[in-house]
């Protein structure tokens, strides 16, 4: 009895064998994963590899693969196998391309006499994914500028459909980044009289939005808005007898150089006489006409050059007024004060006469006058002091508008004195 139980016990047992491993009839194979994946989507971009990420299925015993193709509805060749939501795909053959990846999950089970065996699911829905072009745009210019604006120009990238502009004041820390979809952009609100980096890198984007930058970029350094309207010049010096006077303009961030013109300011319709281009600050100016007693004017625009080699002045100055020191040509001591005449200055419309104790210092206007001669008759409030030695100057005004502009430069330091006797 017992062997036949056990008999009995090793048949079932056969039986059960049997049914599970196909033993003897047709194989059992298991379900394959039930579902779809979601929310697939790229995350990186290589010039040569892709990453992305997705939500995987409730189901802890699938696996995934991850299939490319170089169109939607080609041929999907599997490219790695993950466990989870995550995917980094290497060796992807060409940059700055489209490629459509879909993840299909799948069981992996050992059939006797067969070896390891796939069973797969439902592939997910397939996205395009991109690489990031490997060359840099080429032939970065910058074409031309406002006050507020910068505009550049740059060649095509193969791959690239679209840019990725970085920019920031040059004295700044953080980039402001715009996305461009042609090669050439006009960069606007910048800051005046300012200059800018600016870096453009190729972008290749999916129909998705998902961005792949190459690492690749131009870069311009010192990018100019056009200067805005420039200070006054200073005349610092005014050499007669040279015929020569120095300009000095006030230095400006965007610009590469200044423009500047003098003309006369002593007749009823005035001229232009002198005029130069120059990238110093400072400018020497000789001028036959500077050897004379007349009134003339100066103005200053600055100027920026775009990368093909264009000139963009920005806005003229208000003018200068300068003229020769009028040299006192007479001082006599009068009972009634002190008499003084001296040069007269072609264009002057009034002078002024200062009088002091002092060689260098503590010089008071007292008196104003059209004419070229005057004696005055007291020093601020009081009398002229019998034997005390007085310091005069004189200043020419030339009226423009409704305004007087003194003439004289910054090395205007004659000084005329005499002991007075009563």
């Amino acid at each position: 009895m017992k062997k036949l139980w056990s008999a009995a016990r090793i048949s079932t047992l056969m039986l059960m064998f049997a049914m599970l491993f196909g033993v003897g009839g047709s194989k059992a194979e298991a379900a394959p994963p039930s579902g779809q994946v979601s929310s697939l989507k790229q995350t990186e971009a290589g010039k040569n590899s892709v990453t992305v990420t997705f939500s995987a299925l409730l189901d802890n015993q699938a696996e995934y693969e991850i299939q490319l193709s170089d169109s939607k509805s080609g041929t999907y060749k599997a490219w790695k196998e993950v466990s989870n939501g995550e995917a980094d795909l290497y060796d992807i053959p060409s940059a700055g391309t489209s490629y459509f990846l879909r993840v299909v999950p799948f069981y992996e089970e050992y059939i006797s006499g067969t070896g390891l065996v796939k069973e797969y699911g439902t592939p997910s829905e397939p996205i395009e994914v991109v690489t990031a072009p490997s060359a840099k745009p080429g032939n970065l210019k910058h074409t031309g500028s406002t006050e507020t604006s910068v505009s550049l120009s740059w060649s095509p990238v193969d791959g690239a459909n679209g840019y990725e502009v970085r920019y920031k004041d040059s004295s700044a820390r953080d980039d402001i980044v715009i996305p461009v979809v042609d090669t050439k952009v006009t960069l606007s609100k910048l800051g005046k009289n300012s200059e800018y980096e600016v870096d453009v890198y190729p972008v290749r984007k999916s129909g998705a939005g998902f961005a792949a930058v190459g690492s690749d970029y131009a870069h311009l350094y010192g990018v100019p808005v056009l200067p805005g309207k420039a200070q006054k010049p200073a005349c610092e010096y005014y050499w007669q007898n040279l015929g020569e006077i120095r300009a000095d303009f006030e230095s400006m961030k965007c610009s590469d150089g200044f423009q500047w013109e003098v003309w006369t300011a002593y007749q009823p319709k005035d001229k232009k006489v002198k005029s130069k281009d120059q990238g110093s600050g400072a400018a020497f100016i000789s001028y036959k006409g500077f050897k004379k007693y007349s009134f003339f004017k100066i103005r200053v625009r600055a100027y920026c050059i775009t990368g093909e080699g264009k000139k963009l002045s920005g806005k003229w100055s208000d003018w200068t007024y300068f003229c020769p020191q009028p040299e006192i040509i007479k001082l006599k001591s009068t009972k009634s004060g002190i008499s003084l005449k001296w040069s007269t200055i072609k264009g002057a419309d009034r002078y002024e006469v200062y009088a002091s104790t002092k060689q260098k210092s503590g010089f008071k206007k007292c008196a104003s006058t059209k004419k070229t001669s005057l004696t005055v008759k007291k020093f601020g409030k009081s009398s002229f002091k019998n034997g005390k030695k007085y310091y005069f100057y004189v200043d020419a005004y030339n009226k423009a508008g409704k305004k007087m502009y003194s003439g004289l430069a910054g090395n205007a330091t004659d000084r005329w004195d005499i002991k007075y006797k009563k």
